[in-house]
């Protein structure tokens, strides 16, 4: 297990003014953050959305909904976020965006669609540089490297048999690889540089499965299951010294998750919702430093919501979306000690008027980890954006979802 005075000098390396950049702190270790799924509209309402009906997008919390999509639509979303780490007396301010999700939906026949695209579920971004001393040798430098991307090619058949009941199943095709590339070069021109990358390559065939329920025109029931990936994962090790290179192969498994939750309409057009989701601990296979420090990843998230309508004035057609949200991560930071996350979102949507397509956004305000607990506190700002594009409806309803 990795002993906490060696985390908290990688930390303290990061956080030092040598032009550190990371995708978050806690990200920088075992396969990287979870990516929560859903436009810009479910980021609003706090990740809290498997049971709210989505007739706009084509990214959803909960692929089932994507059966009430009469045209054929285009979704793309992207996070840009910035935030202030602090360890100690040390602080750093950080910049940093995700790979774009994108997805498209393609109506078969009235309440059936097949969509597919790209998504990401984990990620990890760091760059840094650092002196290092050696016996006997001149003042050397460090650079640190790691780009992580764990992403899915979903196929998604959404299905609405019935009028009250929308179902969908999923297969996804996984890919990603997590590459580490350390650099030191000395002062001393006689003193060669050396190099080393490690590259894990991650393939796998997983499944989804989803329901919406309209139990009552006010009262509406959501569930999904992310199936297991059973990665098959190819790691190499490329080095100065070629004779020190190294090749091999293992699996890997990352548990099935789940996502259970309602929306209630109480009065108007407002709506409230709110979910639970959890992944279950994985055997960090290829981190045997890990071994103990990885738990239950849970997502506990609330949302109020005055949708928006067509008609009447501008101020109508301006939807208002408030959320919360609170996270665990997967890896523990010091052994034994959780993280959590706890962030406010708010959001809304530009007025379309009678146009088909949304364009969503929402900022959110939040931390992870805090110094009491963790030692180390990142206090994060995020934008999120999401666009999309559909082909004109025949008919519209007077109230969008």
């Amino acid at each position: 297990m990795r002993n906490f005075a060696a985390a908290a000098a990688v930390i303290l390396i990061v956080l030092l003014p040598c032009g550190a950049k990371a995708q978050s702190i806690y990200g920088m270790n075992y396969i990287g953050e979870a990516v929560h799924m859903g436009s810009a509209r479910h980021e609003a309402l706090g990740f809290s959305t498997v049971a709210v009906q989505d007739t706009l997008n084509s990214v959803t919390s909960n692929p089932a909904s994507t059966a009430d999509l009469g045209m054929m639509t285009l979704t793309i979303q992207q996070v840009i976020s910035g935030s202030r780490v602090y360890f100690l007396d040390y602080e750093s301010k950080q910049t940093r965006y995700t790979v774009p999700t994108f997805t498209a939906s393609f109506p078969l026949r009235n309440g059936l669609v097949i969509t597919s695209g790209f998504r990401t579920r984990y990620y990890g971004r760091a760059d840094f540089a650092y002196q290092i001393d050696i016996e006997n040798a001149p003042t050397g430098y460090q650079n640190y490297k790691l780009d992580s991307n764990l992403y899915t090619i979903p196929v998604i058949f959404a299905w609405r048999p019935i009028s009250s009941l929308r179902v969908a199943a999923e297969a996804q095709f996984n890919l990603g690889s997590v590459i580490d590339k350390v650099n030191v070069w000395f002062d001393d021109l006689d003193y060669k540089n050396v190099d080393s990358k490690r590259r894990r390559s991650y393939t796998g065939l997983s499944w989804g499965a989803a329901v919406l329920w309209e139990v009552h025109p006010r009262i509406w029931l959501g569930a999904s299951v992310d199936g297991p990936v059973n990665y098959s994962v190819e790691e190499e090790i490329d080095n100065t010294a070629s004779v020190l290179d190294t090749t091999f192969s293992y699996d890997y498994t990352l548990p099935l998750a789940f996502d259970v939750g309602f929306a209630i309409n109480p009065i108007g057009r407002w709506w409230l919702s709110s979910s639970y989701s959890m992944r279950a601990a994985s055997d960090p296979v290829g981190y045997p430093q890990l071994e103990g420090s990885i738990v239950d990843e849970t997502h506990i998230g609330i949302g109020i919501e005055r949708r928006a309508s067509v008609e009447g004035h501008v101020l109508n057609q301006i939807p208002i979306r408030l959320g919360f949200y609170m996270d665990r991560s997967q890896v523990q930071f010091p052994p034994g000690q959780d993280v959590t996350s706890t962030f406010i979102t708010v959001g809304s949507a530009v007025p379309m008027g009678k146009k088909a397509g949304s364009i969503d956004y929402t900022l959110e305000f939040g931390r992870i980890g805090s110094q009491e607990e963790n030692f180390v506190e990142e206090n994060i700002f995020r934008f999120g954006l999401s666009i999309s594009l559909a082909e004109p409806w025949s008919k519209r309803n007077t109230e969008r979802h």
